[in-house]
């Protein structure tokens, strides 16, 4: 009995390992994208001081001047998207990480060089550039360096760092003067850069150059384990076997020539676009005006700085981003992803009706829409914001991987650009209280998409995932066959 239960123990002390270093590595790796969240908040605690007349720049800035700052990096983002997405391919996920950062800390040099309106828009496209390419990479990274209990968490990382990175430039500009935030700022994208030159490439890009050695190695260091461990070695011979069987390059004609790899595509791409239509973009744009609606009323004591209205945003972004991270290997992508969705479309749906009433001339309590904002918000970063990655690298092998990641961000990063130009003129034309509603029609109808045509990627192989979405349901003896075409 003795012997019994100490070969037991040994045997999970052994295969167990750790996941510290891939939750650290996943972490360095996601720092573009908090450069990002940075960036993308700057100019909300920024905004009255570069328009005021104690400006730092030897030009206020105009109107359409910070219009043009805060949709430029949608421009130049998607262009990026394509060069990273090949570049990744090609020359290593570390390597085009490595680049995506330069443009970032090029960005902010010049924002400490110049504050003339043409430099802060051209700064912006730089580092629009620079992120474009960390999204693309950063998913792929995470999901190569991750095992599959903990892919899920580790996939989320991507959105949580966007929202670290609101709330940190928020509290930075409350707080500190104008150049200080900026030098903090430039030290995000450099800091990255030093790490990441220390870090070895993706396993799945090692094997593709023939380093199995190497490989073997860089698995063992990701896993705590000793790198001649036969779960290594059973892993790595996995990656051989997918290497042997496809070679990753961007390619979309070879997506769109398999049938199943084409349907997975669509789900991935629906999947994402909801995460762009479901408003809440929208919500974080129109919030200042929905806590200025909230403060008219009497019976509320709900008055908060624009900059503290910020900070309170960011913080429940950040609570709903952990609450990702916990929860996503645990409740399954599918069942989280809809859940939130539903959330948000009926905090939408409030909303819009908050907005009607309003038109109608009747008033809520003021605590009714900053509650249905902040539900909204929370929703977003829970589920509908970091999952589609997660599903996205899930559902495609090592050779398509890149190509998908590349288009669906390209179109993502596309959207995002539009709904900031369109949002105002379409409710002018249907009104606010449509507009909410066409969002929580969006977020709704979502749930029943997840029901029906969204296949579980939680813990489960390309195989299974496939059979799925063909509609077919494999022989429990088949699920020990590993089939080389999508492994």
């Amino acid at each position: 009995m003795v012997n019994k239960m100490y070969k037991v123990t040994s045997e999970k002390v052994v295969n167990h390992g750790s996941k510290h270093n891939q939750v650290l590595m996943s972490i360095v790796v996601c720092m573009p994208i908090l450069a990002y969240g940075t960036a993308m908040g700057w100019i909300s605690p920024n905004k009255a001081l570069l328009m005021g007349t104690s400006s730092p720049a030897a030009t206020r800035l105009t109107e359409e001047d910070v219009s043009w700052m805060a949709s430029i990096m949608f421009i130049f983002a998607p262009i990026a998207v394509f060069i990273y997405g090949a570049a990744a391919d090609r020359f290593g996920r570390k390597n085009a990480l490595l680049c995506a950062s330069l443009p970032i800390t090029l960005g902010w040099i010049v924002k400490l060089a110049c504050t003339h309106p043409v430099a802060l828009i051209g700064a912006r496209a730089l580092i629009g550039f620079g992120s474009g390419g960390g999204f693309v990479v950063c998913p792929l990274y995470v999901k190569e360096i991750s095992e599959d209990s903990i892919r899920g968490m580790t996939g989320t990382f991507v959105i949580f760092s966007q929202t670290v990175g609101n709330l940190l430039v928020f509290i930075l500009g409350d707080l500190l003067p104008f150049q200080t935030v900026l030098w903090i700022l430039l030290a995000i994208p450099l800091v990255h850069f030093c790490i990441l030159l220390r870090l070895p490439d993706t396993p799945s890009y090692l094997i593709k150059c023939g380093k199995n050695e190497e490989t073997a190695k860089v698995l063992g260091w990701l896993r705590s384990l000793p790198h001649t461990d036969k779960a290594i070695s059973e892993e790595v011979d996995r990656l051989i076997i997918e290497q042997t069987t496809c070679e990753p390059k961007f390619s979309p004609r070879l997506l769109f020539g398999d049938k199943t790899a084409l349907k997975a595509f669509w789900v991935a791409l629906i999947v994402n676009l909801t995460r762009e239509f479901c408003g809440c973009i929208a919500v974080l744009v129109y919030a200042s005006h929905i806590f200025a609606q909230a403060g008219k009323d009497p019976d509320t004591s709900i008055a908060l700085s624009p900059n503290k209205q910020s900070i309170l945003l960011a913080a429940v972004q950040i609570i709903g981003s952990f609450l990702a991270c916990q929860l996503v290997d645990r409740a399954g992508r599918k069942p989280l992803l809809a859940v939130t969705s539903a959330v948000a479309g009926f905090s939408m749906c409030l909303l819009g009706a908050w907005f009607y009433l309003q038109s109608a001339g009747v008033y809520l309590p003021g605590w009714v829409p900053i509650m249905a904002l902040c539900v909204c918000i929370f929703a977003d970063a829970s589920g509908l914001q970091p999952l589609p990655f997660v599903i996205m690298t899930e559902m495609f092998n090592f050779q398509l991987r890149g190509t998908v990641a590349t288009l669906i961000m390209a179109i993502s990063l596309g959207t995002d650009f539009a709904l900031l130009k369109l949002f105002a003129p379409l409710n002018t034309w249907i009104g606010y209280h449509s507009t909410f509603w066409v969002f929580s029609f969006i977020c709704l109808a979502n749930v029943f998409y997840l029901i029906f045509c969204v296949p579980e990627t939680k813990m489960r192989n390309l195989e299974d995932i496939y059979a799925d979405l063909e509609g077919k349901k494999r022989r429990k003896k088949e699920e020990t066959v590993v089939e080389t075409n999508h492994v």
